[in-house]
């Protein structure tokens, strides 16, 4: 995610963002199907309920790995189609392969008709962060607190305190929804300086 801090009103707006790389979506469906792969909708007490719109059943969708003796339900289910790891899960679809995004600064000003004035009072940041961050807070939450945390004058927290805050709120969101299941948390934030 690509952020844009405004100093004068101390908001932050995010100007980019990635896709989420979900099973359920029609061209990451299309290769698991053709690699003999599944994509399930878990059960209604498993989906995801915080983001109030209504992507957040169908961002929960599954990318169904059979445990290694054939039982189809006794491995894993992926909440993904694309990641670096899960190498049982390569023979049902899902890749490693990234999508690389290209973002230019200088056709962001000259699209929103940015003033010297307004580029002088941006400044920029990227958040990289895990689905079990964003499954249960929206991107906007954690966009507001990390730019709090990297550019407000007021006293608050360090940028890695504010990491830390949102992954155990993230976790605490996880155990009131799922119980003892936790999706994997991380996060990480770093400013954006363009010569």
């Amino acid at each position: 995610i690509i952020v844009k801090y405004t100093k004068s009103t101390k908001q932050s707006t995010i100007v980019h963002q990635n896709r989420k790389h979900k099973p359920h979506l029609p061209d990451e469906k299309l290769r698991i199907n053709a690699a003999g792969g599944e994509v399930m909708m878990p059960p209604p007490p498993l989906r995801m309920s915080n983001a109030g719109n209504n992507n957040v059943i169908q961002d929960s969708s599954r990318l169904v790995v059979p445990a290694p003796g054939g039982n189809p339900f006794g491995g894993m289910a992926l909440a993904m189609s694309r990641a670096i790891g899960d190498l049982d899960a390569k023979v049902v679809g899902l890749i490693s392969e990234p999508e690389v995004d290209v973002w230019d600064l200088n056709h962001y000003y000259t699209q929103h008709q940015s003033s010297p004035e307004q580029i002088n009072d941006s400044e920029w940041f990227a958040i990289v962060a895990s689905d079990g961050m964003y499954d249960v807070i929206s991107p906007e939450e954690v966009a507001n607190k990390l730019g709090q945390s990297l550019y407000s004058d007021e006293n608050v927290v360090s940028p890695l305190e504010a990491c830390e805050q949102l992954i155990r709120k993230a976790t605490l969101l996880w155990m009131n929804m799922a119980g003892a299941y936790r999706d994997d948390i991380s996060t990480g934030v770093s400013r954006l300086e363009f010569a």
